[in-house]
């Protein structure tokens, strides 16, 4: 067969080759933008026959709560659409109640216990599924700080980040204390944590407890877990889908559920966790052998720790003898074939990651080879250009967002090439940096609000007292800072001139 015509094949055989979409080996983790994990095969399998028949969702959720109690020791669960829809319906739960008036008003939540308290080094970007719901979110970086907040009858939750519990400011057992001898519940995001029996955070003394179905367990994508107290757990259903409420768009199908339940129930029964650590050591020491024939090119396995149970491949380079910095090592990767998709955050100019989780059979040698070609491959080390133009002063820019122009400013200084300041946007005035080559400018702005940074990434030419170009548009928080969040909500076109010098 001609291989123009062998492509079409696997192009009319592959859904996303259809749609133009070209997959890629995924050494990134599971995060969802891409694609979470592979689910199992005995998931997917379960998952088509549930799809030939129908049940009574309402019995479904009672039966399958009651299969995931057994299997985590929690009182209660329900499956939910997704991990960030957990956190929304527990809080939801936790304000409402199943009152029948106060979950047909939420997110008015005028007269109710609606505060949500988080410690200060808790804060996430996933916690706007908190404040939708109405809640405000109140911080304490102190013990005693959050002695004094829970008097407040207007508390109805607390919320615990897991990943970062071990090096928070207050303990979880204090947190737990403060919060029980208000009758106050207390929940914990575990989402990106290997679930386990019995729950260590309901052990801990947890209300609630969310897991992801569709990362590590390898359920369905789009399912979640929310495991906990029996009142708690009710309260939140109350709230869920296909109830009639604020989480009536956070739909659950029954295909899913039985997906999540088929999930848990080979986890505990039938993975070899130790069988899939030793996998995941020797791919990457295989990554690591295909490299280590590349001379300037050093590895290391950086070994599980706290909330992280998955090891990790850590690939740096001197940059005298490979000058490609990270992420422009990253694209390339993601341009070739076979694609490669390395995560963006835990990098350095001359280091990267590889997380073993999503590979397949065979993949590690294809990374490694990957990784020394793309290295290899020459780099034109971009020699900045002086600038040619000064750019200190105020700017009014407009920016064309989707939904109609908006009014920002840029206050500029220059010393050199290098570019600092402020950026006023609607709401927030922070600070900005940056630098010039040539007549093109490039700054970039982050705000914080509640748990998340936005960024506004300037590039543009300046010319005549004018700025023309595209701002990048995105969010993000530690430890995912990298361009892929940085770039999520896309780009907007901007135009300025400046006002003063």
């Amino acid at each position: 067969m001609p291989d123009d015509t062998a492509a079409v094949s696997r192009a009319n055989d592959n859904p996303y080759l259809r749609l133009g979409v070209r997959p890629f080996i995924n050494c990134a983790s599971v995060r969802t933008i891409h694609g979470g994990s592979l689910i199992r095969p005995e998931v997917r399998a379960a998952m088509t026959r549930a799809a030939t028949q129908f049940v009574n969702i309402y019995e479904l959720m009672e039966a399958a709560g009651r299969r995931i109690a057994e299997l985590t020791g929690a009182e209660a669960a329900i499956v939910t659409p997704g991990s960030a829809a957990a956190v929304c319906l527990g809080t939801a739960g936790a304000i409402a109640g199943n009152d029948p008036e106060r979950i047909a008003r939420l997110p008015r939540t005028e007269g109710m216990r609606n505060k949500v308290l988080m410690a200060t080094d808790h804060r996430f970007i996933y916690d706007h599924a908190i404040r939708m719901v109405g809640a405000q979110i109140v911080e304490y970086a102190s013990a005693d700080q959050l002695a004094r907040l829970v008097q407040d009858p207007a508390v109805a939750m607390i919320c615990v980040y897991g990943k970062v519990e071990q090096g928070g400011a207050v303990p979880f057992e204090t947190i737990v204390e403060l919060a029980h001898a208000r009758a106050i519940p207390v929940m914990v995001d575990a989402a990106s944590e290997h679930i386990e029996r019995p729950c260590p955070w309901l052990t801990r003394g947890a209300d609630m407890v969310v897991y992801s179905g569709g990362k590590f367990l390898q359920g369905p994508q789009v399912s979640g877990l929310l495991l906990g107290k029996a009142s708690c757990i009710r309260a939140a259903w109350a709230n869920a889908s296909p109830h009639q409420g604020i989480g009536r768009p956070m739909k659950v199908s029954k295909e899913d559920i039985i997906g999540v339940v088929t999930a848990l129930e080979y986890w505990f029964a039938e993975r070899d966790h130790a069988a899939e650590g030793a996998t995941w050591q020797a791919d990457l020491e295989t990554i690591a052998k295909r490299l280590s024939a590349a001379g300037g090119v050093e590895t290391s396995i950086r070994p599980p720790a706290g909330a992280v149970k998955v090891p990790l491949l850590v690939i740096s380079w001197d940059r005298a003898k490979w000058p490609v910095n990270a992420l422009e090592l990253r694209e390339r990767l993601l341009n070739n074939e076979p694609r490669i998709m390395l995560d963006d955050c835990d990098v350095t100019a001359s280091s990267i990651t590889i997380d073993p989780f999503n590979l397949e059979p065979g993949e590690a040698a294809l990374i490694g080879d990957a990784v020394a070609r793309a290295l290899a491959t020459d780099a034109v080390a971009a020699k900045a250009a002086a600038p040619s133009v000064q750019i200190g002063g105020t700017w009014e820019l407009t920016l064309d967002f989707a939904d109609g122009p908006a009014v920002h400013s840029l206050v500029l200084t220059q010393d050199g090439s290098d570019v600092k300041g402020r950026h006023q946007s609607r709401y927030w005035n922070n600070e900005a940096a940056g630098h010039v080559a040539d007549d093109r400018l490039q700054v970039q702005a982050v705000h914080r609000y509640e748990g998340c940074l936005l960024a506004y990434t300037f590039e543009g030419v300046v010319a005549d007292g004018t700025m023309t170009g595209t701002v990048t548009l995105g969010t993000g928080r530690e430890p995912h800072l990298g361009p892929v969040n940085f770039s999520q909500y896309g780009t907007a076109s901007f135009a300025g001139r400046r006002t003063a010098t």
